[in-house]
């Protein structure tokens, strides 16, 4: 009568080893600006005093290291806000991580509509070259196909 845990390769273990992620890169985030308090620096504080040697009051080498290491982990949380964004995003819609998957050309793609016409002068004359055309739209989900498709056949019935 135990609990089975989910999937490590499940959209939601993948966030929440993200934000794991996340909270530790934030974690040393605020141990290196820690060091640029200490020091009385920001990430703009020149370093050399006004004749260009270095500054006495400031642990130059500790300073820079912090700087560097800044620099990595913000782009390091960049990525990962986004990684988790994506994990989020399969988490409460399957279908998006399906699709990111890269599996290949969907088989749901149909066309939904039929072009009979085009008004001579419109913009629709000037984009389509061919009458009879059919119209797909790339990712359309399956309530919205059937949707769209109610709606084509009742305005072609002429209700």
């Amino acid at each position: 009568m135990g609990m089975t845990l989910p999937s490590p390769d499940s959209p939601m273990e993948q966030a929440r080893t993200l934000m794991a992620r996340k909270d530790a890169i934030e974690l040393e985030l605020e141990t290196q600006l820690s060091i640029l308090k200490a020091n009385n620096v920001t990430m703009q504080t020149p370093l050399v005093d006004h004749d260009g040697f270095p500054r006495a009051d400031i642990d130059i080498w500790n300073v820079r290291t912090a700087r560097v290491r800044i620099m990595e982990l913000r782009n390091d949380l960049k990525v990962v806000m986004d990684n988790i964004g994506r994990a989020l995003e399969g988490v409460f819609d399957p279908s998006v991580s399906d699709a990111s998957s890269g599996s290949g050309p969907s088989e749901s793609l149909k066309p939904f509509a039929k072009v009979n016409g085009i008004s001579p002068g419109s913009p629709a004359a000037e984009a389509v070259s061919k009458i009879l055309s059919y119209v797909v739209i790339m990712q359309l989900s399956e309530f919205a196909y059937r949707t769209c498709r109610k709606m084509i056949l009742s305005l072609s019935s002429g209700d």
